[in-house]
């Protein structure tokens, strides 16, 4: 049957059959030597889909003796061609090394990459060494190819064979420093030692990416491969200062390359600290990344540095660094401090926007703290109380409320009516506020009451809307008033004829309580005859 089948393959079959015979010459695994040879011969025919069957079929059936014909086809004009002669060529094993390693000497750039492609699926310690031997001859974009080719069998190897791999590697690095190799041939290597994820490999990328004759490449590769080298492990201080240095480059495709490295590492606390200097670049898109690389990173020197922008650099980068901070618990503190030391409002209202999300956060005592230093601004009528005073809302309403309340209090005894106000005012707007609060601000305001009972000054007067409103709340609006030592005839005579305009029932209270009251006084009189006009409309 075999004999049958190798016969279809003579170049006088039709093409068709001799592709199904070379499809299942690989099927039926047929490994004699004149199957062999008349798998290699159909690779002269010039057809593709033969060449790719016929190749499938040596890579199942052994293509040792077949190599001469396949190395050829490694540079087809068709993928699927070139696919299929790498993998034939591979499947020979280590054994292949040695005749790839003749070749490599006389190959052109394109015969190269496709070689180490081969090589890299081989795999094993001798064409690893033989793939990054070659890169010494290799230029351009092939040794870049070369190095990407080994990344799969790299990832695939134990980590025996994996440190035999870095030591290859640091060998070639080692001797072409010597040499002075090419950079692209260099900068191959590097990718390969990042490829190895190997944090023994850091010393050999830190000689590299500091060092001061190396080429931008040679650098650029060896910054990259830190992120490989390192996961899973803290950036040491001299990878920080390294990167940070990069970043700082006059070239900005390196600095953007070390920033975006340094946003990949995990940082311990003194190296975050070492960001800030970054945070001066002249470049606003280097420093808007940092920011952004600080809303990340955890901890509470990465929001020290965020703070630092919102109080004391350019204004311009003020948003950015609130919005990184935006959800930052261990920011909380660090705002709160900065909110009590600041003087400039605009940077104050910056805080207290940064901060109001993390209010709840802040402990007792810094809260304690945040609503003295409000309070004590407020009470000495002086600017730049409202931030503090908004987080600390924010955090304990209830706390402010009482403070508002006890701060108005004592300006009230102190006769200092202006500014308890001012408070009650503050505290009026609040859900915390009780129906003694506002009287007392209705009260106030009364006190200084043109008392014009004219309906356009009734209708812009503060204290007539406060006290209607406590009234339509159900509020003892008349007895309140009864008992206000700071009020006298005049006032109840004021209110109380607005509200009976108003159709309120506790108007005709309050002219009832100022006639009896009043004897024989004006004020007596006027509240009888508006009751008697009212009487009179009913």
């Amino acid at each position: 049957m075999e004999d049958k089948i190798v016969g279809m393959l003579s170049e006088d079959v039709a093409i068709e059959k001799r592709i199904a015979a070379a499809i299942v010459l690989g099927e039926i695994g047929a490994k004699s030597a004149r199957a062999t040879t008349a798998l290699a011969n159909a690779l002269d025919s010039g057809v593709p889909l033969l060449q790719r069957h016929a190749l499938e079929a040596l890579a199942k059936v052994g293509s040792k003796r077949a190599l001469p014909k396949v190395f050829p086809l490694l540079v087809s004009p068709q993928e699927d061609v070139r696919r299929a002669a790498r993998a034939a060529v591979a499947s020979v094993g280590e054994e292949v090394v040695g005749t790839i390693r003749g070749r490599l000497a006389a190959a052109t750039n394109e015969e190269r990459r496709a070689l180490d492609a081969v090589l890299a699926e081989v795999g094993g310690k001798d064409a690893f060494s033989t793939l990054v031997r070659g890169l010494a001859t290799t230029t351009g974009e092939a040794a870049t190819q070369a190095a990407l080719s080994v990344r799969q069998r790299v990832k695939e190897a134990d980590p025996r064979t994996r440190r035999s791999y870095l030591a290859e590697t640091e060998k070639f690095l080692a001797a072409q420093a010597k040499a002075r190799a090419p950079t692209a041939a260099v900068a191959a290597a590097i990718k390969i030692l990042g490829y190895l994820e190997d944090p023994r490999s850091v010393p050999t990328l830190l000689a590299y990416a500091t060092s001061k004759t190396a080429d931008a490449l040679v650098k650029k590769e060896a910054i990259i491969a830190f992120r490989f080298a390192l996961q899973g492990d803290r950036a040491s201080s001299k990878v920080v200062d390294a990167l940070t240095s990069a970043a700082e480059s006059d070239d900005r495709t390196l600095a953007q390359t070390a920033l975006h490295t340094l946003g990949s590492l995990a940082l311990a606390p003194e190296a975050t600290r070492k960001l800030g200097k970054l945070l001066s670049s002249p470049d606003p898109e280097r420093v808007r990344f940092v920011i952004d690389m600080l809303g990340r990173a955890s901890g509470g020197e990465a929001a020290k540095l965020l703070v630092d922008v919102l109080t004391r650099l350019d204004r311009r980068y003020a948003e950015a660094a609130g919005n990184a901070l935006f959800g930052k618990e261990d920011a909380a503190p660090v705002l709160a401090r900065a909110l009590l030391e600041t003087h400039d409002r605009d940077r104050a209202w910056t805080l207290r926007n940064a901060l109001r999300p993390l209010a709840k956060k802040l402990p007792p005592s810094v809260r304690k703290e945040l609503l003295t230093h409000a309070t004590n601004r407020l009470s000495a009528g002086e600017r730049g109380w409202e931030a503090a005073l908004d987080v600390v809302r924010d955090a304990d309403p209830d706390a402010v409320a009482e403070a508002l309340r006890t701060m108005a209090q004592k300006l009230v005894r102190a006769r200092n009516a202006d500014k308890a106000e001012v408070v009650l005012g503050l505290l009026a707007k609040s859900d915390r506020a009780t129906p003694e609060d506002r009287y007392l601000l209705g009260s106030l305001a009364l006190q200084k009451s043109l008392l014009d009972t004219r309906p356009a000054s009734r209708k812009v007067d503060s204290a007539l809307s406060v006290l209607t409103s406590l009234s339509a709340a159900g509020f003892d609006l008349s007895r309140a008033l009864r008992k206000d030592r700071n009020l006298d005839l005049e006032h109840l005579y004021y209110v109380g004829f607005h509200l009976v305009e108003e159709g309120n029932p506790v108007g005709r209270e309050l002219l009832e309580d100022v006639r009896a009251r009043g004897g024989r006084a004006k004020i007596a009189r006027m509240a009888r005859n508006k009751l008697g006009i009212t009487s009179a409309g009913a």
